[in-house]
């Protein structure tokens, strides 16, 4: 990192200090304001989020009265305050979230945790870009001593990069990047480890994706952490974070339990159940998913 990069790190960190001083409403009615000043302004990515979700209301996956404009809003929001509570969270701790996040399911989190110990597998944590989903491998770290490997991607900007790591990091957790991570994933599930990473983004050409369908739409989907259940026999636990206010929920839903033997058909139909699962949560809270990722690259798709 360079001589400007080391500023811009200073000055993000300073920031981050302002927004841990602020009262809670502040800093979200701040985010609130920044969101909507961001739809206004990025009228890219505010085109890419109107054009899919129009399309999936087109596909019957979205109701037609469902007003576009203000969903795509409010995912801009949703987003806005998720990232300036994280840098709240880096000056923080969890102080910031302290007393205001609950889980539910937690039946599905012991029965996966239960199945893991049986089979001396690892465990797969899949969530998606909904709600405050940064908070989720924090919570679990806190609340029930679960370390996980978070998997994700670098940004192009080291200090952004930085930034992300130093975030995830906080509590003990452990990161790698998406791109460069696949033996360390494994070599944590064969060991016993948790591997927890974000299943709602396009596959990469040339990367482990399969066509499937999401939200009447076909879309490439990344099945690579689906394979490295399958190759591991770890369960595979989903699992969703949603806003109440001030508050957040964290959702577990039904693991997923690889076979001894399978093939192609089971990744298929694990990967297809992972969409159907992800998209009954986009449909019961829309304005908090991430609509303005080009989820759908294909010239079916869109």
């Amino acid at each position: 990192m360079g001589f400007f990069g080391r500023a811009l790190y200073i000055l993000l960190e300073l920031f981050a200090r302002v927004l841990a001083r602020l009262p809670l409403g502040v800093l979200l009615a701040a985010g609130r304001l920044l969101g909507r000043i961001s739809f206004r302004v990025l009228s890219g990515r505010r085109r890419i989020a109107l054009e899919n979700i129009r399309r999936c209301q087109e596909a019957g996956s979205l109701p037609p009265d469902l007003d576009a404009w203000e969903t795509a809003r409010e995912s801009f929001v949703c987003f806005s305050q998720t990232v300036l509570e994280s840098l709240a969270f880096l000056r923080r701790g969890m102080d910031h979230y302290r007393g205001r996040y609950s889980f539910s399911g937690g039946e599905h989190l012991k029965e996966a945790l239960r199945e893991k110990e049986e089979r001396g597998s690892g465990l797969v944590l899949l969530t998606a870009h909904m709600g405050d989903w940064e908070l989720s491998p924090q919570a679990l770290r806190e609340d029930y001593g679960l370390r996980i490997l978070i998997v994700g991607r670098d940004r192009g900007n080291r200090v952004l990069s930085r930034l992300m790591r130093d975030a995830r990091t906080l509590t003990g957790n452990l990161f790698v990047s998406k791109d460069e991570g696949a033996r360390e994933m494994l070599t944590a599930l064969r060991g016993g480890g948790i591997v927890g990473t974000l299943f709602d983004q396009a596959a990469m050409v040339g990367s482990e994706g399969r066509q499937l369908d999401f939200m009447g739409r076909p879309a490439r989907t990344n099945i690579g952490p689906v394979k490295l259940a399958l190759k591991t026999r770890s369960p595979i636990l989903p699992l969703f974070a949603a806003r109440e206010g001030e508050r957040h929920q964290i959702e577990f839903t039904r693991p997923l339990f690889p076979p001894s033997a399978a093939g192609d058909e089971w990744i298929n139909a694990a990967t297809q159940k992972l969409n159907d699962v992800l998209a009954e949560r986009i449909l019961a809270r829309p304005g908090e998913w991430l609509w303005s990722h080009r989820r759908w690259k294909t010239p079916e798709g869109g």
